[in-house]
């Protein structure tokens, strides 16, 4: 038995090896790289209204832009500045909206699939709200929360053009007033974005 074992460790050490190197070598040959952008697309929120126990639909566009530091071969950080407005027909006060500035700072995971990539976002974010009518309840001036999403990217040409989904979450009460006052929001959208990378 020790016989066998002691003739398979060479086999191993020797795959294993090969295995590091081959790592050692890709992380060498990488060289980090920014990368600019820009989205848009549409966003469905969930938001209260002032004397209401419930959440209320609001919709809207959004548009914004982005950059990106990849200084590990999958490994990114990303700071974006978004804006949006998002509206709703009620049939007690009539028409609604509210609007805001949104800086979110995400980690990002790019997944290569052949010459396309699934990329995995995850961070926090400050909201400003720019604009808001007075039924809707955005008392403060800044709100802090939590984001995540995906992007599915295909390359065309020298340029990246990504579907974006993205969930996130406001982390305390809008209002100064009252407690346990949510917005959430899911956006969905298109991004174009430009990197000096060399395309696989």
């Amino acid at each position: 038995m020790r016989a066998y074992t002691g003739g398979l460790q060479r086999p191993l050490l020797f795959v294993f090896g090969l295995l590091v190197s081959g790592t050692l070598l890709a992380q060498n040959n990488f060289e980090s790289y920014s990368e600019w952008g820009a989205r848009g697309g549409y966003a469905l929120a969930s938001s209260y209204v002032v004397d209401r126990n419930a959440g209320e639909d609001f919709s809207g566009p959004y548009f914004g832009g982005r950059f990106v530091f990849f200084g590990e071969k999958h490994l990114g950080l990303m700071a974006e500045v978004n804006y949006s407005r998002l509206a709703r027909s009620d049939e007690e006060y009539g028409s609604l909206a509210y609007s805001y500035f949104q800086v979110p700072f995400m980690t990002k995971v790019r997944v290569p699939i052949r010459q396309t990539a699934v990329v995995f976002n995850l961070g926090s974010y400050v909201q400003f709200v720019s604009e808001s009518d007075t039924p809707v309840v955005n008392e403060r001036s800044a709100l802090f929360g939590i984001a995540g999403g995906l992007e599915f990217v295909v390359p065309i040409g020298t340029w990246d053009l990504a579907l974006e989904g993205r969930y996130a979450n406001n982390l305390h009460s809008n209002s100064t007033r009252v407690d346990n006052l949510w917005t959430t929001w899911m956006e969905f959208g298109l991004i174009f974005s430009w990197s000096a990378r060399e395309k696989n």
